[in-house]
């Protein structure tokens, strides 16, 4: 392989390429052919890096996509615990402890669901994109996912509701 083999278009490494008939624009490359849609290239006065701004994007990467929906999933359920637990939200006939276990279980699935598509984000990042936002969500699943697995199991070891 000599020099010029990196200036060929056609053997370049995947990641995203600006779009030569959309100036100002950006599409992922996969060694072979464009992927998923275009976007605005990062602006350069960011206070993130033009790379770290790309990374944060889940482009074709469908298990980051959902990774990304993931981390919603887990913010909004512990919001959602937050007000059960301050008895904001509550439900007659149903007592609050049994309103923070069912938000806790929520909380849970959202949390392992977002860890398991977070991974698979990681592992097909580098041919996809989308490393930082599945890092971001496996971060989010550990923190605000873990922490109601770890209530469930302290509830079930004290003797359940």
């Amino acid at each position: 392989m000599n020099a010029d083999d990196d200036l060929d278009p056609d053997q370049s490494a995947p990641g995203w390429q600006p779009l030569l008939e959309r100036p100002g624009f950006e599409q992922w490359w996969d060694g072979a052919d464009w992927r998923g849609r275009a976007h605005k290239e990062p602006d350069p006065f960011s206070a993130f890096s033009a790379d770290f701004a790309r990374s944060l994007r889940p482009g074709p990467n469908r298990a980051a996509r959902l990774a990304r929906l993931g981390i919603l999933a887990i913010v909004l359920s512990f919001i959602v615990q937050t007000l059960v637990a301050g008895e904001v939200i509550t439900v007659p006939g149903i007592a609050t402890i049994t309103l923070i276990v069912i938000s806790l279980v929520i909380a849970a699935i959202a949390g392992t669901l977002t860890a398991v598509a977070a991974i698979a984000g990681l592992r097909a990042a580098d041919l996809l994109g989308g490393r930082a936002i599945s890092t971001l969500a496996v971060g989010a699943s550990v923190v605000l996912g873990l922490a109601p697995v770890l209530l469930l199991v302290a509830i079930g070891i004290g003797g359940g509701v």
